[in-house]
């Protein structure tokens, strides 16, 4: 099929006069709020989100049938409802402000009417009184009226409903109809992907719902942006992907072409770089004329949906864009100001230049706002006063020839035309990550084979799963990945996808796919999904899946989980994006799914193929959370895989605050361990995040505890416990999997494990580093005589796995000697803590 590039003339015969100046007028109206937003704030940026009016509003306003959204502003968040990503994350004002008149428009004819038709919860929609939210925390505008006595000002009656709502800096998913936390630049953009391939996934019609992304060109050069361009190609999103590019060929502080990127450059064409990827690249003179957007709409909407490309509006734009600009003059002033002088919003609160855009509202339709003219409010409430005033001045061309009727009724027209019910693959009642079946439990204990049903084609197979493994045999951890993934996909009916490269079979995701790769024509249940080695990319569009459900009800889940893996030393290429995923996920008001990071050949272990691939500072990324929105799993027997994760899965399939688990796990194949000679010999011993190895000998001195984690240093370690054992060495050694899992247990066994006191009486052997320990709040002299990777504070060289383990003194001999030392100093080590303890109370 060969590639497709076409120049789309200007065209407004798609829509009738009221609507083409319904669009242009409510376009005005959004570029005059969001430079009041920005004059009053005295913070922001009015460039950028100039140059995005004309596709915004057009893609809330011209209507499903024309290729706009079809979404519902009552219910922003419906799940059948199209998508909008505002990726361009500082140019959310173009949003706040167009949403702001969407809400004033509805609020106003429902108390004309009083038809519920028209009713949108305050809570949801985003009004005038808003505007004084703007780049304001919610903490600061709980008081702000109180604190200016305007709590009873007629002015600001509508904060009487809820309040005012905070307006971030940058997009949120929070925000009506937005689905991204837009910025940093080419993160928000980079899911895209996987949210289209989510609905062609579950089996949703055609082209519904879309993803209509918008971004600029200097977010383009991002990595994950670029990256996004193979991901879509390799997961056949078809017209379902729709993204909008404002080219204005401008960013923060330069150009790109003729800046950045020198104009002798000549081959530099963004249209070229996406038709090179395979792309439906569809081009527009003139990116800011209402008519040629609708034209472009339309050619998207009716593009052949059997053409498996994404398609990519690239539209010439003006960063600093004004409705009302003659030959690149403001009427009455003089130059325009663009490109990136327009980014900063440096000019002083009623600036002249201010004055001149609202100058040219003013004139257009007969307004005139309040004292602009008198230079900067410098009393905190007359400047509220004015600010109020203004919005209102922009609000009541509502009240004007029908415009408010025509926005409101628009606005009713496209919400109706979202449904409760789609025709899907899948069953969207029921959460089949709450089987009963995923219960550490329930697990079998015993291999299965099972008959994998292929609902859609009929075909049937069976399948071996092994979840344990008996004593003895030869199988590291990442073996048992590719068991937990089959087990999860056979209980849940294929809801578990993997993407992670070319090395899939390295990390052992490989096999966990029942029916094989996806494919959305011809195998549409396969869930290992093709990858290239893209580590941001894949975890984008791994989180562009998982951010995504069909269950109308917010508070059940009706989607898939997914996992994207890679070497842990090249993990934290994945962590921005799977940052900003966790913060999403956190403010989603409906349950989202499970994100996974697969932290494969983690440890020094991997310095084997070479010291760019020492994994043992890298993994440790995934520890900065908040506390308990992520589940993190350090695995180093095969039988302690099952056991922790499916605990780890059933925390975060009933917690919403759990967005995403961690999975570390290295290289090595090891004789699975024999349980029958630990304290803890319980097979499911993982799932509580810590367990006992070896207990204290009764009747003797006790010489401190041992915390260990990691592959290697947990093997060597247990290869010593006779030898401790023989030369009387009295400690007690825990296996730390999990800290997350561990918080969570009854507080009893928290301290038969390890209680209080023991963390200043303890060592740590792991094949981490002593950056990041294990658990928090260990003892001062931890330290000291802990064993780590990073013993030396040096890069390690690399070398045949047994030469690297030994460099990191994590060789049994080595692990002896540490204890050794660690048990014979036990009472220097706890009288130097008592005497620095008795010091202070000398003070």
């Amino acid at each position: 099929m060969g590639l497709t590039t076409q120049a789309l003339p200007a065209s407004t015969g798609q829509l009738p006069l009221q609507d083409r100046e319904g669009l242009e007028d409510i376009g005005y109206m959004t570029c005059m709020t969001l430079v009041l937003l920005g004059n009053y704030a005295q913070t922001g940026h009015f460039g950028g989100p100039l140059a995005y009016t004309p596709y915004n509003v057009t893609a809330h306003l011209a209507g499903p049938e024309l290729g706009g959204m079809r979404y519902d502003y009552r219910r922003p968040k419906h799940p059948f409802g199209d998508k909008f990503l505002l990726a361009g994350g500082h140019n959310v004002p173009t949003g706040y402000a167009l949403w702001m008149i969407m809400g004033q428009a509805l609020e106003r004819k429902y108390k004309a009417t009083g038809d519920r038709r028209y009713y949108v919860d305050p809570k949801v929609a985003i009004l005038p009184i808003d505007a004084l939210g703007f780049r304001r925390g919610a903490g600061a505008l709980k008081d702000i009226l109180k604190n200016a006595g305007l709590t009873d000002h007629a002015l600001f009656a509508q904060a009487k409903m809820r309040g005012i709502k905070a307006l971030a800096g940058h997009a949120e998913s929070t925000d009506v109809t937005n689905d991204v936390n837009g910025g940093p630049s080419g993160i928000g953009i980079a899911t895209a992907a996987g949210k289209a391939a989510f609905w062609d996934f579950i089996g949703a019609p055609n082209s519904s719902p879309k993803i209509i992304a918008l971004e600029g060109e200097f977010a383009m050069t991002e990595g994950h942006a670029q990256e996004l361009k193979t991901q879509a190609v390799a997961l056949q999103v078809g017209k379902r992907l729709r993204i909008l590019l404002s080219d204005n060929n401008a960013g923060i502080d330069d150009i790109l072409l003729g800046g950045v990127v020198s104009r002798k450059y000549e081959a530099y064409r963004l249209v070229d770089q996406w038709t090179s990827y395979g792309w439906n690249v569809l081009t527009l003179d003139n990116g800011n004329d209402y008519g040629q957007i609708v034209s472009a709409f339309k050619t998207m909407e009716d593009w052949d949906p059997s053409d498996r490309r994404p398609m990519i509006l690239i539209g010439k734009t003006t960063k600093g864009y004004w409705p009302r600009v003659v030959d690149g003059k403001i009427p009455g002033h003089g130059d325009q100001i663009v490109s990136y002088q327009s980014h900063p919003y440096s000019m002083k609160m009623n600036a002249p230049y201010f004055v001149a855009l609202a100058k040219t509202f003013e004139q257009h339709y007969g307004v005139e706002f309040v004292g602009i003219r008198d230079g900067a409010v410098t009393d905190p409430r007359e400047r509220l006063i004015q600010f109020k005033t203004n919005i209102d001045v922009v609000m009541s061309l509502l009240d004007r020839n029908g415009l408010g009727d025509w926005l409101a009724d628009r606005l009713v027209s496209i919400g109706d035309t979202v449904k409760d019910e789609m025709p899907l693959h899948f069953d969207v009642k029921t959460d089949p990550f709450l089987d009963d079946r995923l219960l550490v439990a329930n697990l079998p204990a015993e291999p299965q084979n099972v008959t994998a049903v292929n609902r859609l084609s009929g075909g049937e197979k069976q399948v071996s799963i092994t979840l344990f493994r008996k004593p003895g045999e030869m199988a590291g951890t990442r073996r048992a990945i590719s068991e937990i993934i089959k087990w999860m996909n056979y209980v849940t009916d294929n809801r578990f996808l993997t993407l992670s490269a070319d090395l899939s079979e390295s990390i052992n995701v490989e096999h966990g796919s029942l029916w094989g790769h996806y494919d959305p024509e011809t195998n549409p249940l396969g869930t290992r999904l093709k990858a290239a080695i893209q580590e941001a990319g894949n975890v984008s569009t791994a989180i562009g899946l998982v951010s995504q459900s069909a269950s109308v009800d917010p508070q059940k889940f009706a989607g898939v989980w997914a996992l994207s893996g890679t070497y842990g030393a090249f993990t934290p290429l994945m962590y921005t994006p799977a940052r900003v995923w966790s913060q999403q996920s956190q403010d989603s008001r409906f349950r989202m799914g499970v994100l996974h990071i697969l932290v494969a050949h983690s440890g020094p272990e991997t310095a084997a193929d070479g010291r760019t691939h020492f994994g043992i500072f890298a993994p440790q990324v995934w520890k900065l959370f908040p506390r308990g929105h992520t589940v993190h799993l350090n695995f180093w027997d095969y039988n302690d895989v099952a056991p922790g994760y499916f605990a780890a899965a059933e925390i975060a399939a009933r917690d919403p605050k759990v967005g995403i688990i961690t999975i570390e796990v290295a290289r090595p194949d090891f004789p699975v361990a024999d349980r029958s000679k630990f304290a803890d010999t319980d097979l499911r011993a993982a799932a509580k995040g810590l367990y006992v190895l070896r207990d204290f000998t009764p009747g003797k001195p006790r010489h401190g505890y041992v915390l260990v984690q990691g592959s290697s240093s947990t093997v060597n370690l247990v290869k010593q416990l006779p030898r401790l054992e023989e030369a009387g060495i009295n400690v007690k050694v825990i296996s730390a999997i999990s800290e997350e899992l561990f918080d969570r247990q009854p507080e009893a066994y928290r301290r038969s494990v390890l209680p209080p006191e023991a963390y200043y009486d303890l060592m740590v052997v792991s094949t981490g580093t002593r950056r990041v320990w294990p658990i928090r709040d260990l003892g001062p002299l931890t330290d000291r005589y802990s064993l780590t990777s990073d013993w030396d504070n040096q890069w390690l060289t690399s070398g045949l796995e047994p030469d690297v383990i030994a460099e990191a003194h994590l060789d049994p001999d080595s692990i002896f000697a540490g204890i050794q030392r660690f048990a014979k100093e036990r009472e220097e080590r706890l009288a130097g803590q008592r005497n620095l303890l008795g010091a202070l109370d000398r003070y």
